[in-house]
């Protein structure tokens, strides 16, 4: 049986985008789950870890899945081949660790700064995306095929949307810290918590509306 590289990759590419929006599926329930006022503290704080593993795995697929689309994209004339298809390879790999050294070392001295240096890497890749789709748009270069170029910017106004998804997942820490205090804090943090659900709600919807737009027009190629 002789099955391609190309078929592999873009079998994979599939895989990861279910995964993807399943898992994020999953953390949009949990984040209602942690704003039910009527469950124990501990009963929250347990699905809040149940969410920190489910969100592992969008965070990990939109890192594998943006070099699989500079690989799957060489056969539509992309110019991005050789030493630059590698190196697109290797930052990526380079941002899927810095996202799990995030996870590991959530809980260590320096788990915030690490942190930071993440989410600096998300708005970084974002506006790259998004900067290199226009570029192409206007000029042609270096990618010829327009639903390609516009593909690659809405890639980066997605992980852009996702910064924002990000931001209200790191509400909730402190939120937790205010209900934990108890009285008017107690009160204040629950308040808090159901408007933070509807910005993580209105985050993973733009997410969502990116992802799927991105997915129709790699599969149609309208322009």
């Amino acid at each position: 049986m002789d099955i391609a590289l190309q078929s592999v990759l873009i079998w994979f590419h599939v895989l990861l985008f279910g995964y993807w929006l399943g898992a994020d599926l999953g953390v949009f329930f949990c984040d209602d789950i942690l704003t039910r006022s009527e469950l124990s503290l501990e009963e929250r704080l347990r699905v809040r870890k149940i969410r920190r593993k489910l969100d592992m795995a969008p965070r990990s697929c939109i890192a594998l899945i943006l070099p699989i689309v500079f690989t799957l994209a060489v056969q539509y004339g992309s110019p991005i081949t050789g030493g630059w298809l590698v190196l697109v390879w290797v930052l990526s790999l380079a941002w899927l660790a810095s996202i799990w050294t995030v996870r590991l070392t959530v809980n260590l001295p320096n788990g915030r700064l690490i942190e930071k240096y993440d989410r600096f890497s998300w708005y970084g890749i974002g506006i790259a995306m998004l900067a290199l789709g226009i570029f192409a748009l206007v000029t042609g270069e270096p990618i010829v095929e327009r639903w390609l170029a516009v593909k690659m910017a809405l890639f980066g106004v997605m992980t852009l949307s996702a910064c924002w998804i990000l931001w209200a997942g790191d509400q909730w820490a402190p939120l937790f810290d205010m209900v934990r205090a108890g009285g008017d804090q107690a009160v204040e943090g629950e308040r808090l918590m159901k408007i933070n659900r509807i910005h993580a709600g209105s985050a993973a919807a733009t997410l969502w509306f990116f992802v799927l737009l991105i997915a129709f027009v790699g599969a149609t190629k309208p322009f």
